[in-house]
């Protein structure tokens, strides 16, 4: 392998001095404020017209191409809101072609505006750009109900999904803005500081660098502010009480000076605000706490999740962005801080999918107090030392500590009336962890565009620590007999993840370039757990060696990968064939020495397939193998039973994961009749997929000899399972309705979902097949008078191979309307309705539930900086939070308790002055 190394450079080499290709580079840039201009298209043609290349500026507003053949060619640079720049250019011997410096539209765009309907946006390559003054909003409204608006974008909770998929991180004007917490960015943004919303795939770290691109992407939006108003404060701070002692506390205040930027966020209140929004009361909905799925080692860990039950939050935020040393240097980094103390209240039932139509259903009652404390610290330095050397740093820092008490009474049933035991318990504890995480990525660019050097060193540290208290008191209904549990958890984690990687790019023709790269990575883990009892009746406590582990793993994986770019007109390619080879060495020092060592060698193809037939029309087809190892965790065979009745523990003969994963895009938009069309299709197959292997005791057994397994109790551990896979569509279309000045969007979605589990050692596959409409109106009828409503619906046809005649065919349909009207002077009333209608999930759960939110207030004249209104929360007193889970053994139905009616009194000023004290404009718009 290493001399297969050495001759593939060694042809890299020979060739590059053969073919001997550069590129040429420039820099797109405002003429009156010298701002960057990133996502410019650049269009270069030769004496004749004929297209030689097109490409777009990157984050920095640069660009580069192939150096063409010919000696003369023409650039045309536009980009939104400016005019056009046309040159021709004939001399091409250096390799920077300079800055070119585009001028605002000015008074045309104004003139086009009011006499005509403004364009709502233009695709530009993998970029959606749409323009915010195509989508009128209510008066002070934020980033969020901009958005909201926009064709194939849909919000919920903390989540957001433009085109089917989920955004990962919002930028303000090409920078971070707090992390990757996408919901932050765009409650706290006002709607009147924002020029543009782009929607676009963001390349990774390395890929911007050296810019390669290597079709590793995330899903990312970009708000661009007005020019005009990128220097000055403004914010907003409310204060309300009402009902019940229900309160909220906060507020925002950004200070932009071109490219120092600073915004201070705070945050206290009773009523599950979690993210710093005063006007989005859909938290108190309640819901899933959505901890099924998967997520956890991709999740965001900066995000506030949103917890079920009741939430009272204290929270504060802090972001800054700057600039130095000419500009070439930008750092980055937010502060966060959060407190909360959740109430969970939750009633949940099971029916298990047994072979041969027999039943076991389990029946929960949970009731239990978290309280936590957070602090995320997180850092970016992007430096372009000189020409030739560029890093990335990004260093976080992550702090937790939290309590919690839990009641829990369980039973199993043969039927709902035949009981066959039951458990109430009693958990109190603590935790308390650390995280530290660094990704450091340096680039060599050689005197060759194109040749470049890169290496990246990513770093994870974790310490946790837990301990708890379990009293449970047991029963068994077949023999009549009680007992008893008191015990004691002490556990401790560590672990420490390094990944390095090298890559060398070159270009090898006109339009080419590969890549080589290594990659070596290592994850190392030591956990502990001591587990100590006592009988109820004695006051001693005893170890248990059965309950009690110590483990430590190391997963070793060594990476070679060879890739090719090609890069010509309207065609983008970029595919790899990597060599991976993962060593799983996996100690148990207690109870007694045990060691597990497994070698796994794969073939990990990628293929990116970009097609842009023309500037409002881009193809994407994406595919990809990897591979995922099991957790610590799922790796150690401990016990837990801290629900005598649902015990679990792990598998130490887990084998990792194999994913291969295909998608198309396609995207489309008219500029002249604003019109736009998307569709996503996407395909995933697993093999030896981590599912579950779940044993329903038919009599009380012993594990490991010495833990019970009661009667009818259930035995989960992780188990390789083959034969998972999942089908996905969605399709959007959105076009104006000129008659009653608003947008419409159509869309749709359905999939099909194949999951394998184990019951009693019998195979069960769960086929979810999902399939259901939307439908989006949203007002462009200016800040006085806004609407929006839309109605999303979803149809499951769940299917299992164990009980084939199971009917579990349910309907859900989510209805929202979010009205605002400015009637009389600063008088003003709003009012969001949501509506959540369920079929099919039995008779205690089908039902149409209404939450009904309506504000009455008034805007002191006559700068409007103070706002006082009177909001009612529910107004039909109907609040309630129903939801389903499907799993590949049982499906469960949950009723969780969430905030009741309530009516509050709340004062805001809003703060608003740009351009500095000479030009401030005051409070209102």
């Amino acid at each position: 392998m290493i001399r297969f190394v050495y001759l593939f450079v060694i042809f890299l080499f020979f060739t590059s001095l053969v073919l001997a290709q550069s590129t040429v580079r420039g820099k797109v840039q405002d003429k009156s404020s010298k701002e960057t201009l990133p996502g410019a298209y650049v269009f270069i043609t030769n004496t004749a017209g004929d297209t030689l290349s097109n490409t777009f500026t990157n984050e920095r507003g640069r660009f580069e191409f192939s150096r063409p053949a010919e000696n003369t060619i023409e650039i045309s640079i536009s980009f939104v809101g400016y005019e056009d720049l046309t040159k021709t250019l004939t001399d091409l011997s250096g390799r920077n072609l300079g800055t070119f410096e585009l001028v605002e539209e000015g008074s045309l765009l104004e003139t086009y505006e009011i006499e005509g309907q403004a364009i709502a946006g233009e695709m530009k390559g993998d970029t959606v750009s749409m323009n915010a003054s195509a989508y009128q909003t209510r008066s002070q409204a934020s980033a969020g109900e901009l958005i909201r608006k926009m064709p194939g974008v849909v919000m919920q909770g903390g989540t957001i999904e433009v085109q089917g998929e989920t955004v990962g991180r919002v930028l303000v004007d090409g920078e971070p803005f707090f992390g990757d917490d996408p919901a932050m960015a765009l409650q706290n943004l006002p709607v009147d500081i924002i020029d543009r919303i782009e929607f676009l795939d963001q390349l990774s770290d390395q890929a911007q660098l050296t810019g390669f691109d290597d079709g590793e992407t995330i899903k990312t939006i970009n708000i661009i502010t007005k020019k005009e108003k990128r220097g000055g404060k403004f914010g907003r701070m409310f204060a309300g009480y009402g009902t019940d002692d229900n309160y909220l506390v906060g507020g925002s205040v950004n200070f932009f000076s071109e490219a120092q930027r600073i915004t201070a966020l705070g945050l206290s209140n009773n009523i599950n605000q979690q993210n710093f929004s005063a006007d989005d009361l859909s938290g108190a909905f309640g819901g899933s706490d959505n901890r099924r799925g998967g997520g956890g080692r991709r999740g965001n860990p900066l995000t506030t999740r949103e917890r079920p039950g009741i939430t009272h939050t204290n929270a504060i935020g802090l972001n800054f962005t700057d600039k130095f040393d000419d500009e070439r240097a930008r750092l980055t980094g937010s502060y966060f801080f959060n407190e909360s103390n959740n109430f969970l209240n939750r009633n949940s039932s099971r029916e298990y999918i047994l072979p041969s139509d027999s039943l076991q259903l389990y029946d929960e009652i949970r009731n239990s107090e978290n309280n936590s404390q957070n602090h995320r610290l997180d850092l970016r330095l992007d430096y372009d030392m000189s020409e030739k050397h560029a890093i990335i740093w990004r260093p976080r820092v992550r702090y937790e500590k939290g309590t919690s008490f839990n009641l829990l009474s369980a039973q199993n049933l043969f039927n709902p009336t035949t009981p066959i035991n039951e458990t109430e318990n009693t958990t109190s504890g603590s935790n308390e962890s650390f995280r530290f995480l660094s990704d450091f990525t340096y680039r060599y660019q050689f005197d060759k565009e194109g040749r470049t050097l890169s290496a990246k060193f990513d770093t994870r540290m974790e310490d946790r620590s837990n301990e708890s208290r379990l009293v449970s008191v047991n029963r068994d209904y077949q023999t009549g007999m009680r007992d008893s549990l008191i015990q004691n958890t002490l556990g401790s984690s560590s672990s420490f993840n390094y990944e390095f990687e090298v890559e060398y790019t070159e270009p090898i023709a006109d339009h080419s370039q590969v890549r080589l790269e290594y990659e070596l990575g290592n994850d190392l883990g030591n956990t502990l757990q001591e587990v100590s009892q006592r009988e109820m009746e004695s006051t001693l406590f005893e170890l248990d060696s059965t309950l009690t582990n110590e483990f430590e793993n190391t997963y070793l994986q060594h990476e070679l990968g060879l890739g090719y770019r090609y890069n010509k007109n309207k065609i983008r390619i970029f595919s790899s064939f990597d060599y991976q080879v993962s060593i799983l060495d996996s100690d148990r020092l207690f109870p007694g020495f045990e060691n597990t060592k497994r070698t796994f060698r794969n073939f990990v193809p990628r293929m990116v397939f970009i097609y842009d037939p023309n500037e409002n029309t881009n193809i994407r087809i994406y595919y990809r193998g990897d591979t995922d190892a099991p957790s610590v965790r799922q790796l150690q065979d401990v016990i837990d039973n801290s629900n005598p009745i649902q015990i679990s523990t792990g598998n130490p003969n887990l084998d990792q994961e194999y994913e291969h994963r295909l998608y198309t895009r396609i995207r489309k938009m008219n500029p002249e009749n604003n019109r736009s069309f998307f569709m996503y299709l996407g395909a995933r197959m697993t093999s030896d997929y981590l599912g579950n292997a779940t044993y329903i005791a038919s009599r009380d057994t012993l594990l490991q000899g010495d833990v019970l397994l009661r009667q009818g109790g259930q035995l989960n551990r992780p188990e390789n399972l083959d034969n998972y896979w999942d089908l996905r569509s969605y399709f959007s279309f959105g076009f104006p309705l000129n008659f009653m000045q608003s947008n419409l969007n159509l869309s749709a979605r359905a999939g099909i979902t194949n999951r394998p589990g184990l019951i009693n050692n019998q195979t069960n596959y769960n086929r979810n097949i999902y399939m259901g409409p939307g439908i989006g109106i949203s007002s462009n009828l200016g800040e006085h008078l806004d609407f929006n409503l839309s109605t999303r619906g979803n149809y499951n046809i769940v299917r299992s191979s164990l009980q084939e005649n199971l009917d579990n065919n349910y309907y859900t349909q989510s209805t929202r309307l979010d009205l605002y009207w400015n009637f009389a002077g600063g008088f003003f009333v709003s009012t969001n309705v949501n509506n959540q209608w369920y079929q099919g999930l039995g008779e205690d759960f089908d039902q149409s539930v209404w939450l009904m939110n309506a504000d009455l207030g008034y805007r002191f004249p006559p700068t409007e900086k103070f706002e006082l209104k009177m909001t009612v929360f529910d107004l039909l007193n109907q609040n309630t939070s129903i939801d389903r889970n499907v799993t590949d053994v049982y499906i469960e139905d949950e009723r969780t308790q969430v905030v009741q009616q309530f009516f509050m009194l709340t004062l805001t000023y809003n703060l608003k002055s740009f351009g500095g004290a000479g030009s401030a404009q005051g409070m209102g718009n």
